[in-house]
């Protein structure tokens, strides 16, 4: 199942989508269209084609861990996104003091330092990747996208539940690299099988 009510629309996706996979060829392209004339006399205008890429690259960066975002929130039992830009941030938000995480536990294994850094506590059943068997996803899942290079920064962490008690067992570190699909990323990487849910209106 899914949290229908956290479903995204067309037009954010289809932006998203655009932006994460043709910022690059876009920047590429507009270099080629403005410096031709150069070009052809031997000046390549290496310096406009870094200022394209680099605002290109950003926008992938933060595009990409947006897609990721509209994969993960469709799986999350809470309406409130979590958003910090510090480890500081991450232990003392909701993730601790409201779902009951031990911060001792966190701090073992380790957060993100700074940047910003989105976080999803993923309770969901669904369809394994592999084997196409029931599946129940139980996870904190973090994401950071490095903005000086197309790629994204996923941390994966294993939940465990006996009797009520909620530990945090195990931790991952992923990186969605453009042009890899965010979802078919944590597809592989969490055998479960993530899709986005669009509504109309």
């Amino acid at each position: 199942m899914v949290y229908y009510e956290h479903a995204t629309d067309p037009v954010t996706f289809g932006t998203l989508f655009l932006a994460y996979y043709l910022s690059i060829m876009v920047a590429v392209l507009l270099w080629f269209a403005t410096s031709y004339e150069y070009i052809r006399k031997g000046n390549y205008r290496l310096k406009r084609l870094a200022g394209f890429l680099a605002v290109a690259v950003v926008i992938t960066s933060l595009s990409g861990a947006e897609l990721l975002d509209e994969y993960l929130y469709l799986h999350m039992p809470y309406d409130e996104k979590i958003t910090c830009l510090s480890s500081s941030c991450i232990m003392s938000s909701a993730l601790i003091t409201e779902y009951g995480f031990s911060r001792e536990e966190l701090e073992a294994l380790g957060v993100p330092s700074f940047g910003v850094i989105n976080v999803y506590r993923l309770v969901d059943t669904g369809i394994s990747h592999d084997l196409k068997l029931p599946k129940r996803l139980n996870h904190i899942v973090m994401t950071r996208p490095w903005l000086v290079l197309p790629v994204v920064d996923v941390y994966v962490y294993e939940v465990s539940e006996v009797n009520g008690t909620k530990r945090i067992v195990d931790k991952e570190h992923y990186y969605l690299v453009w042009p890899t699909s965010p979802g078919g990323l944590l597809t592989e990487k969490l055998n479960f099988e993530f899709s986005v849910m669009i509504h109309s209106g």
